[in-house]
């Protein structure tokens, strides 16, 4: 098994939290990445990365201009069970899993974005359409 494991949070203010609880959860420092916000990655990037990826100016769980994105390198099941946990005891949004993603490929943000934004578009369009007729709206 050799996964990525990449969470979206909502705020950079994380940043901390996050990178401490892969450590105590056993991830070692080389085996993850946390993209910090430059000057290639500015807020205004980022906030168009989020209205791409879900349709939306802002919406009140992505408010924050600031979002962090983290990518993590597992290679069995149980650093991927610890690795979910840390990143959900820290308010992970989104988890995306990405088989055979090497950590050098990971260190590509954009490539990174792509692929996110991909796989999110995908998810929308097999939501199953759905129709409700207006009775059943008025017994509502």
């Amino acid at each position: 098994m050799n996964y990525t494991i990449v969470g979206l949070f909502p705020s950079q203010e994380n940043i901390k939290e996050v990178s401490a609880g892969l450590e105590k959860s056993g991830i070692k420092n080389q085996d993850y990445i946390i993209y910090r916000t430059d000057k290639e990655n500015s807020p205004s990037i980022k906030k168009n990365f989020w209205k791409k990826l879900f349709g939306v100016e802002q919406s009140k769980m992505y408010s924050n201009n600031d979002n962090l994105i983290t990518s993590v390198t597992v290679k069995n099941e149980e650093e991927f069970k610890n690795v979910t946990t840390a990143f959900e005891l820290n308010k992970v949004v989104k988890i995306y899993e990405f088989e055979n993603m090497t950590n050098e490929e990971a260190k590509d943000l954009n490539q990174i974005k792509k692929i996110v934004a991909v796989r999110a578009k995908s998810h929308i369009y097999s939501i199953p359409e759905m129709s409700v007729s207006a009775s059943l709206m008025n017994d509502l």
